[in-house]
This record gives structure tokens, C-alpha cells and sequence, in this order.
């Protein structure tokens, strides 16, 4: 099967305790970009909740449980030359769950930057100014249980799904 999302891993942060609780953190990845992107569209699957940022524009949000499609958002309007953050706010009500995140971007191709291990996680919400502290957990590369494999969204999903732009 071919991954919509293709090398990305399915990341959390791991609270380490042992009953059920709501969990918010912040995902945060940083990155180069040589210049302006004419073409970028961010995938994204996080089970359960979500807000995505880049270099602290609110590009978009939503809540997705297993057997939803990907979420897409266009972030040329966010992107810049030079350094670049992304930034998902996740939150769960039981803490646990799973980001999946994929970026298309013309020059660099598909899956451009995806989620792995070096992003960096943080419960503190100074982490969407100033990155986050800790590694993430790393479930793995889909099929992982429950969220199986993340599809694109349907012609008839796609109004819900993208970002119109900043500013929204």
C-alpha cells in the first residue's frame, strides 16, 4: 500500500503515568528553507485534537479519530527563507494518542519533512515561541493501531480541510 504520508512516524509525548488523563503538549519541528516555497501543503492526522502553527501563525485546526482522512493545509502564506517552525498544539482527553504530520513542498518534493523522532515535544506553551524541550515517543511508521492507514481526503472532505490563508 502507498502511504499518503510517506516516511512520517506516528509521535506523542509519553507522560509516563498510569491512569487516563487529559494531556495538551506541543510538536514542534524546525527547519531550513533556501527561499519561499510556491507550493506547500502540510498532512496532518492527530488523534484527538489539534492546532497547527507556523512561525506563530495559526494556520488551522480540528478534532480526527481513527478512520478519519488526513487533514491538508496550505502554508505558502506561513513560509519564509531562512529558518521555519512548525508547531501542532495536540491534546487528548484519555493523553493518549498520535501525530502524524507530512509536508509537500515543491523543490524538495513529496514528504518533504515529516514527523520522527527529531521533533522535539513540551507541555509548556512557551514551546510555540521557543521550540520544545524532549523527544517525542515514536509509535512508528503506519499501520499502527488503532489509526491504521491515514488516507487523503475525498473531494467532497477537502472544503473542511484546507486553510484558507492567514488572517482565517
Amino acid at each position: 500500500m502507498s502511504l499518503a504520508t510517506g516516511r512520517a512516524e506516528w509521535i506523542w509525548y509519553s507522560s509516563g503515568t498510569e491512569k487516563p488523563r487529559p494531556l495538551r503538549f506541543f510538536a514542534t519541528r524546525e527547519f531550513l528553507l533556501p527561499g519561499p516555497p510556491t507550493r506547500a501543503t502540510a498532512k496532518v492526522f492527530v488523534d484527538r485534537d489539534h492546532t497547527l502553527f507556523v512561525n506563530g501563525g495559526r494556520v488551522g485546526g480540528g478534532s480526527q479519530r481513527p478512520g478519519d482522512p488526513l487533514r491538508l493545509y496550505g502554508l505558502v502564506p506561513f513560509l519564509r527563507e531562512g529558518a521555519n517552525r512548525i508547531v501542532i498544539e495536540a491534546s487528548s482527553p484519555s493523553g493518549v494518542g498520535g501525530i502524524l504530520f507530512s509536508l509537500d513542498c515543491d523543490a524538495y518534493g513529496r514528504d518533504a519533512l515529516v514527523s520522527d523522532g527529531r521533533w522535539r515535544v513540551d507541555l509548556s506553551p512557551l514551546a510555540e515561541t521557543a521550540g520544545g524541550r524532549y523527544r517525542p515517543m515514536v509509535w512508528g511508521r503506519p499501520p499502527q493501531p488503532p489509526w491504521g492507514y491515514p488516507r487523503m481526503p475525498r473531494p467532497e472532505e477537502l472544503a473542511g480541510s484546507r486553510s484558507p490563508g492567514p488572517g482565517s
